[in-house]
């Protein structure tokens, strides 16, 4: 996994560009681990269509397009809508004091603009609420799909102060949907969450250089 996060956040910094050619013993060299990491980490890429396989001659980098990026959050949408709406159904009082710590926590390092604190936090904002949805295998299917964007949004700090604050609103609906045990409006306010995180990396991928046009 970190192998895999730090070559999406060379992509991503563009110390690699799209159409540069990767292998395995440069990748080994310049991250200092050993193939497998390597390996693994190329083919997961791959499944997810950031590369493509050269035959025998390493891989390709496509570029990171804004069709990509919605569409991974199109996916992220859709399983994380059905996950809170599972836990709002299943949560019960110790869930929800967690929940609500956790949320309190990140606007406290949000208010304070303490990104090593506030980035975590949010991470486990949602992990914990999607864990009372009790379904591994989903989380499972997310997890791949979501440290693309998270990788992206950290290397260009999309989690400065103006992308922050919001989420702290975006947040408190979710909670509140989830204290109310309304398992229709949580979906919904997770949706809408995701959707905004959605368009606010996509500008800053524009803002960066990286992005041609908002297709």
């Amino acid at each position: 996994m970190r192998v895999k996060r730090a070559i999406v956040g060379d992509l991503i910094t563009q110390g690699f560009q799209p159409g540069d050619h990767l292998t395995i013993e440069m990748l080994t060299a310049r991250y200092n681990v050993s193939h497998m990491p390597i390996r693994e980490a190329l083919r997961q890429l791959q499944g997810e269509g950031i590369l493509v396989s050269l035959a025998h001659k390493g891989f390709r980098i496509e570029a990171l397009s804004a069709r990509y990026i919605r569409n991974m959050y199109d996916i992220r949408a859709g399983l994380e809508s059905m996950l809170a709406h599972r836990a709002a159904e299943k949560a019960s009082a110790g869930d929800l004091e967690e929940i609500r710590t956790l949320h309190d926590k990140y606007a406290e390092a949000v208010r304070a603009d303490n990104v090593a604190v506030s980035v975590p936090l949010n991470i486990s904002f949602h992990d914990r609420i999607y864990a009372v949805a009790d379904n591994p295998e989903a989380v499972q299917l997310l997890a791949a799909r979501t440290l693309i964007v998270r990788t992206a949004a950290q290397s260009l700090d999309a989690y400065i102060p103006d992308d922050r604050r919001p989420i702290i609103r975006e947040h408190a609906s979710i909670l509140d949907a989830l204290v109310s045990a309304d398992a229709g409006r949580c979906s919904r306010a997770v949706f809408d969450h995701l959707s905004n995180a959605r368009d606010r990396l996509l500008g800053r991928m524009v803002k960066a250089g990286l992005l041609g046009e908002r297709e």
